[in-house]
C-alpha cells in the first residue's frame, strides 16, 4: 500500500513536471510571437512616420515654392509699374533738363 502511494506521488510529480515544462514552452512560444509581432508593428510605425515626415517636407517645399512664385510675381508687377511711371516722367525730365541747360546758356 505504501508502495502504491509512493508510485502515485511519483507519477503525480512526473505529471506536474510535464505540465510545468509544457507551460514553460508555451510561455516561451508566446513571448517569441509577441516579440515578432511587436517588431513588425514597430517597423510598420517607423515606415508610417518616415512617410509622414517626407509628406510634410514635400508639402513645406511646395508651400515655399508657391510663396516664392507669388513674391516674384508681385516684384515683377511692381517693377513694371515703376518702369511705366519712369517712362511717363521721361518727357518732363527731358524738358526740365533742356530748360536748365537753356538757363545756363
Amino acid at each position: 500500500m505504501e508502495a502504491e502511494i509512493l508510485i502515485e506521488i511519483r507519477d503525480s510529480e512526473k505529471k506536474a513536471d510535464e505540465i510545468i515544462e509544457r507551460a514553460a514552452r508555451e510561455k516561451e512560444s508566446i513571448l517569441q510571437e509577441a516579440l515578432r509581432n511587436s517588431s513588425k508593428l514597430m517597423s510598420a510605425k517607423e515606415e508610417e512616420i518616415r512617410k509622414l515626415h517626407e509628406k510634410k517636407i514635400t508639402d513645406f517645399k511646395d508651400h515655399a515654392k508657391l510663396i516664392r512664385e507669388e513674391k516674384l510675381a508681385e516684384g515683377k508687377i511692381a517693377a513694371r509699374q515703376m518702369q511705366l511711371l519712369a517712362e511717363k516722367k521721361i518727357p518732363n525730365a527731358v524738358e526740365f533738363v533742356l530748360k536748365r541747360f537753356e538757363e545756363m546758356i
